[in-house]
């Protein structure tokens, strides 16, 4: 029923109603109409939440989702379960914590839960946003702007963006810091405490993404910068301290485990050679800031790109409205301004600079585009306010219509009699407690089979880099699975296609050390169209 055109016109209906309530109070304002405006957020993210709850899944729709549940059930099936967290969730243990959390109460976490979770992580990140307009919008206008970005995430239904991943919780970690030091310089808190607690969510954003690290560093910096200007040295080094307190304890965990060079192997040289290398990437370093592909990866692929167009005409149309009619600004509006500005690019700076074009990068864009528009309108002379509020309402419901009208049940996907049959063999070989191992890129194997991982990587697409850290890696493997004993080896490198990326995949029998461990403790069961399943020898 839910993908019947009737009915997705009634929630166009619906969408259609509030925006032309909300364009009526803002041309009409009535004293009673907009009294207490948190209730419409609120009421803007439940029926957010609802439209996208309707139309969720239990399929694998990004590859990445499959990684943080693997993850989790790896946390959840060792003793050991801090040192699992760490190193058995490719280094972004925050990413799989909430997972964890959720599953401790009792729910089965799939790709449905996963995906509300990541929903709830969007809806309180559009509060956050909804505060920092407060900071400096009319009611009725920062209204508008939330509608329009509620529009944007309850029906956007791009797989990449709304599959669970580890741009969720960023971005809400960085819409909360961005909060908090704009309501800092407007002199709303002080507080030494909060000072360290702020130091301490932007030392964990590497520990959800090491691709936070431009963002983390950008606010704390602003933020210190303000610090410093009201002399305020103890607070200072109070926000220092917080910075670095999360890194500090973890490498002293890593240290009484004798395992240093683990965590600086992991967390910091492997995202390093990543970002910073054509490792992974064959785009050269040059290339990846070239102002053409920008354009390309910005307005050219997704849906999104149609809010980002949206944006673009009215923020120009508001620079050159202020360019023709300059308006006095206030040092704080100012502030705001050249905030959010540089804050695009050096979100910019961190989607760009790996040189992969994964749409889900561009989840680092929505807040500050958004934000920056409102800052925008706000300088710009009441006549363009009108037409670019009025103008974002409206292509927001177009677009929104679209997105909604358009929507079709997901198909069937590619390869899934095979993974029928290598998951089927995968229980009937190990029980429900034993780890197993696939080799190659399908890590949806672990989640749809129950199974925890025998190593702490969900795939084996680096061991086909040309690394320097593969001696470290391989050691790692082999630690690993002498340790865990995984009861199935499975390597997914055929046929060509199964495995993500799979061009660039190696089979295990390429690396010599890996391939002696396997026949020497393993012995090959079956061959289901060139997925080679192992059992470990009694």
């Amino acid at each position: 029923m839910i993908y019947n055109f009737y009915f997705k016109l009634i929630l166009f209906s619906v969408l259609l109603f509030i925006t032309f309530s909300l364009g009526k109070s803002y041309l009409k304002p009535n004293k009673n109409s907009i009294s207490n405006p948190e209730f419409f957020v609120v009421g803007f993210l439940v029926l957010t939440f609802l439209i996208r709850f309707l139309y969720m899944e239990e399929v694998e729709s990004n590859i990445d989702t499959s990684t943080w549940l693997s993850g989790m059930h790896t946390v959840n099936h060792y003793p050991a379960w801090l040192w699992t967290l760490l190193n058995y969730t490719d280094s972004r243990p925050l990413t799989v914590l909430p997972l964890v959390l959720v599953s401790k109460l009792g729910i089965n976490v799939g790709y449905v839960v996963s995906e509300c979770i990541g929903l709830i992580f969007w809806l309180a990140t559009t509060f956050f946003l909804y505060k920092i307009f407060d900071l400096f919008l009319s009611k009725q206008t920062s209204l508008i702007l939330i509608w329009g970005f509620c529009l944007l995430i309850g029906t956007t239904f791009v797989s990449d963006y709304t599959a669970y991943n580890s741009e969720q919780l960023s971005v809400l970690m960085l819409t909360a810091s961005t909060y908090a030091y704009l309501s800092y310089c407007d002199g709303q808190w002080k507080n030494n405490p909060g000072l360290l607690v702020f130091g301490i969510l932007m030392g964990s954003l590497v520990y959800v993404k090491f691709q936070n690290v431009p963002m983390g560093i950008f606010i704390t910096t602003a933020l210190l910068i303000e610090i410093l200007i009201q002399k305020r040295w103890k607070s200072a080094l109070i926000l220092i301290i917080g910075g670095l307190l999360p890194t500090i304890l973890i490498n002293l965990y890593y240290f009484s485990q004798g395992s240093l060079m683990i965590f600086w192997n992991n967390y910091f040289w492997n995202y390093f050679y990543y970002a910073y290398t054509t490792q992974f990437s064959d785009v050269p370093i040059g290339d990846r800031f070239n102002l053409v592909r920008i354009f390309r990866f910005i307005y050219f692929y997704d849906d999104s790109k149609w809010y980002f167009l949206a944006a673009t005409i009215i923020i120009s149309l508001g620079v050159i409205a202020n360019v023709i009619k300059r308006q006095p600004t206030s040092a704080r509006q100012k502030n705001f301004f050249f905030f959010s500005l540089l804050y695009i690019f050096v979100c910019l700076y961190a989607i760009l600079q790996s040189g992969n074009s994964f749409g889900h990068y561009k989840l680092y864009l929505w807040v500050p585009v958004t934000l920056f528009t409102g800052i925008i309108i706000s300088i710009s002379p009441a006549i363009v306010q009108k037409y670019c509020l009025l103008f974002f309402l409206v292509s927001g419901t177009i677009i929104a219509g679209k997105n909604l009208l358009l929507k079709e049940k997901s198909l069937l996907a590619i390869h899934a009699h095979l993974d029928q049959k290598i998951i089927a063999s995968i229980r009937k070989n190990s029980r429900h407690d034993e780890p197993v191992v696939v080799w190659g890129w399908r890590d949806q194997l672990y989640v749809r089979a129950q199974r925890p991982m025998g190593y702490r990587d969900a795939h084996s697409f680096h061991f086909a880099l040309k690394s320097r850290l593969i001696p470290y890696w391989t050691t790692d493997f082999l630690n690993d699975i002498r340790k865990n004993k995984p009861s199935v080896f499975v390597d997914v490198t055929q046929p060509e296609g199964y495995s993500t990326f799979a061009k660039i995949l190696s089979p295990h029998n390429n690396i010599p050390q890996i391939r002696n461990y396997v026949n020497k403790y393993y012995s090959l069961i079956e061959n289901i169209e060139g997925v080679r399943i192992y059992k470990r020898k009694p």
